[in-house]
């Protein structure tokens, strides 16, 4: 009475405005649904009075003219009205259509849940009666639990459609203790167009579209949870859970509301995206107010124009979400980083703007292999501390200031390493390895080097282990380059000798190569580990140049924590020369003479031929096949042993596979006691274009419809299996490629990039796939 008070008075001293005030609500009545009558449709449902779901008795249905006493419960089909102070009791799993709840001034209890769900295939929504026909309603009684208890759930089934809209609902139900859960078809879209109000929140499977509603003043809608002090107490309360697979995707920013909050000054409980699980930010200032964030799976930035910025919170009892797994960015928006980031997965930009350092630092944590994709890596700090698998990058990496390499391994895929480019950073080294690393440049060395600040850990891919190269002593500052240059086996006849006179009788053919060093005559001490050689005498090592005597002097190896070989040179002789392995006593004997090894391609086929010498008591052969350099190799067959023979015995395998580039091969002998040995790593030779056919998926990027392959021609399609893997390794489907469920396994795919696996006999290949 008040309020229209108010209103009336108002009128009365803007007389002028009256017809348009009143001329506005009458236009706002004929396209806005808060006004509209909801037209009944033959087999609705409505309460006569309370009871239990399934008694026909509490319910009447319209036939078209009339209500009529109900014979049975209501189902799938059809839509349900409960009136006021009707209250509904579910004993067991019900399904319905829309649910419509009096949502007016002393609506009383509408839905007693129990411990059971309600499946809902189209919406809920609020109603009330003001002229004695049921109308739609977009408020809700604040101060009662009207669907109970917190053992109960909504779920919303089937197929893209708006579940709550800002028109016919509200988050005003302050007391609400049910859980909802999102539960739409593989492939569609549930929406939620309205605040949304529960204790807690499930993204079960399919896609949840969480919008702005541009309906009045714009407004996010946001989850929220209970407020009931008595129930919870006044502290952060309520989940929003994402399982694997399913998605859920925000158009919210500040300044609008928080995505996720208690109430307007306590944050949510938990936030939990599972692992293969896909949270996407549209907005520009993502907010989302939670004590707790459990990031497993994929998360997406996603905004198209301006700046965006990762997701933050603002109230006191919330946190800003730093760590990670999968963290990808799409479309044109810049997007600006945090203070510091802890990523267990990827680090992915699809397409669009720059990412932008904040100054950041990032740490790269866990056990899986994680990729660094489609970005320009130039950050302020970088951390690696990975207790398995390997960071693998696509780019140069770039650090302005400080690297702590702690543990794990880096694959630089053939690119480059800069470090403390800016001048005001450290290199702390304790753990790991770099693998494929093309070249390293520390930048403003310090004065005083020892094992933590210039330890430099090369994996050696041919002889296996770890080549750390190590400097102790002063420097004169400047920077310095480094190179590692990986050249398959040894070389048994070096024919030199050190400057000592000591006549050199093994040198590893790879080698390490200084370059942009400062002059000093300072004295350096110049380590390399001897690790996964063949050693009989820790004296028997020394560090030579390549083909020749090292500058400096020899010092004697040394077993620490592992064996190192040692030079004293000064620091200026670095510049310019090269440093690996060598021994003045041959380092290794093998259990038998391999007298050759080799891989050519003979019209069409992949033929591996080895030949051995003084052949006894063996009893096979192990061949591996490693697709590229970076040597992951994988036995591909057994062939066993002819016998003993002292002279030569020739052996060869054939087989037939795909490849993109020649492969590297390396063979296990294998003793019948169990001992073995290795050959050197050879490489196959000749030319792989003329025998192979890339294989190709197109369209690429796919939005729906037919998707193509291009095979090898000696390949048929009836062979061929597909698996379909995400980027954190989960696998979505795998099928024929003749499968007639083919087109509806891609196009229900989730937004994203994945990896598609073909095998065949004799054959396997992976390629990118990506999925708008």
């Amino acid at each position: 009475m008040t309020k229209r008070k108010m209103i009336y008075g108002h009128c009365l001293r803007h007389p002028a405005r009256i017809y348009f005030i009143i001329g506005f609500f009458y236009g706002l009545s004929l396209i806005n649904p808060v006004f509209a009558q909801i037209a009944l449709q033959i087999g609705d449902f409505r309460t006569i009075g309370t009871g239990d779901f399934d008694n026909p008795a509490i319910w009447e249905t319209w036939d078209g003219l009339a209500w009529q006493a109900a014979t049975v419960k209501p189902g799938m089909m059809n839509t349900i009205f409960v009136d006021q102070g009707h209250e509904v009791r579910l004993t067991a799993d019900e399904e319905v259509n829309h649910v419509y709840l009096y949502s007016a001034a002393l609506p009383g209890r509408k839905l007693n849940l129990q411990t059971f769900e309600l499946h809902v295939y189209g919406s809920l929504r609020g109603m009330h009666k003001p002229t004695g026909d049921f109308e739609i309603n977009n408020l809700a009684n604040a101060s009662i639990d009207w669907i109970y208890p917190q053992s109960g759930k909504i779920v919303f089934k089937g197929n893209s459609r708006i579940v709550v809209d800002r028109s016919s609902w509200s988050a005003q139900t302050n007391n609400s203790r049910y859980q909802v859960v999102f539960d739409a078809l593989p492939g569609e879209t549930l929406t939620v167009n309205s605040a949304f109000k529960a204790n807690v929140f499930v993204v079960n499977s399919g896609t949840v579209l969480q919008t702005v509603n541009n309906e009045g003043i714009p407004a996010c809608s946001t989850f929220s949870f209970n407020n009931q002090v008595a129930f919870n107490g006044s502290g952060p309360y309520g989940n929003l859970i994402i399982e694997p697979n399913a998605t859920l995707i925000s158009e919210c920013s500040a300044p609008l509301d928080q995505l996720v909050r208690r109430s307007v000054s306590i944050p949510a409980a938990l936030i939990h995206l599972k692992p293969g699980g896909n949270l996407v930010f549209l907005g520009n200032e993502p907010i989302m107010e939670s004590a707790d964030f459990q990031l497993e799976g994929n998360v997406y930035y996603r905004s198209n124009a301006g700046t965006q910025v990762l997701v933050s919170s603002t109230m006191a009892a919330a946190i800003q979400p730093k760590k990670y797994h999968n963290l990808i960015f799409e479309n044109n928006a810049q997007k600006l980083l945090i203070d510091s980031l802890f990523l267990s997965g990827d680090l992915a930009r699809l397409s669009g703007g720059d990412i932008v350092d904040a100054p950041s630092y990032l740490n790269f944590q866990g056990d899986a292999v994680q990729q660094v994709v489609g970005l320009n890596f130039d950050f302020t700090q970088v951390e690696i501390n990975k207790s398995g698998g390997r960071l693998v990058m696509d780019s140069d990496m770039r650090i302005k200031t400080n690297f702590f390499h702690r543990n794990g391994q880096i694959d630089f895929n053939g690119f480059d390493l800069y470090f403390n480019t800016d001048g005001a950073g450290v290199y702390e080294y304790e753990g790991g390895q770099w693998l494929n690393l093309n070249r390293m440049t520390y930048n403003f060395l310090p004065t005083v080097l020892n094992v933590g600040n210039a330890s430099f850990p090369f994996e050696d891919a041919y002889q296996g282990g770890v080549r750390r190269l190590r400097l102790n002593g002063n420097s004169p500052g400047g920077n310095l380059s480094l190179r590692f240059f990986e050249i398959p086996g040894a070389n048994w006849d070096p024919n030199f000798d050190d400057v000592d006179g000591s006549p050199i009788l093994y040198q590893l053919n790879s080698y390490f190569e200084f370059s942009g060093l400062s002059a000093s005559s300072d004295p350096i001490e110049l380590r390399i580990a001897a690790e996964n050689l063949i050693v009989d005498e820790v004296d028997d090592i020394r560090i030579v140049g390549n083909g020749l005597a090292a500058p400096g002097v020899h010092l004697p190896g040394v077993d620490a924590d592992t064996l190192w070989a040692r030079r004293s040179l000064e620091f200026a002789e670095l510049d310019g020369n090269t440093f690996t392995i060598g021994s003045y006593r041959q380092m290794s004997i093998l259990p038998l003479t391999w007298v050759g090894v080799e891989a050519k391609m003979e019209k069409g086929e992949i033929v591996v031929r080895w030949s051995t010498a003084q052949e006894k008591g063996n009893e096979k052969f192990i061949l591996y096949r490693a697709k590229d350099k970076r040597l992951e190799f994988e036995k591909i067959a057994e062939i066993p042993s002819r016998g003993d023979r002292e002279g030569i015995q020739e052996y060869n395998y054939r087989y037939i596979e795909k490849l993109h580039e020649a492969p590297y091969f390396q063979l296990e002998q294998v003793e019948i006691d169990g001992k073995s040995s290795f050959s050197e790593v050879f490489r196959l030779g000749g030319e792989i274009e003329s025998f192979t056919s890339p294989t190709k998926v197109f369209p690429n990027p796919y939005v729906s419809g037919k998707i193509n392959f291009v095979l090898p021609p000696n390949l048929g399609s009836e062979d061929v299996m597909i698996s379909v893997f995400g980027i954190s390794g989960e696998q979505h489907f795998s099928l024929g490629l003749e499968s007639p469920d083919l087109e509806e396994k891609f196009s229900r795919l989730p937004k994203g990039i994945f990896v598609i696996q073909l095998e065949a006999p004799g054959f396997q290949d992976r390629l990118k796939f990506w999925k708008r």
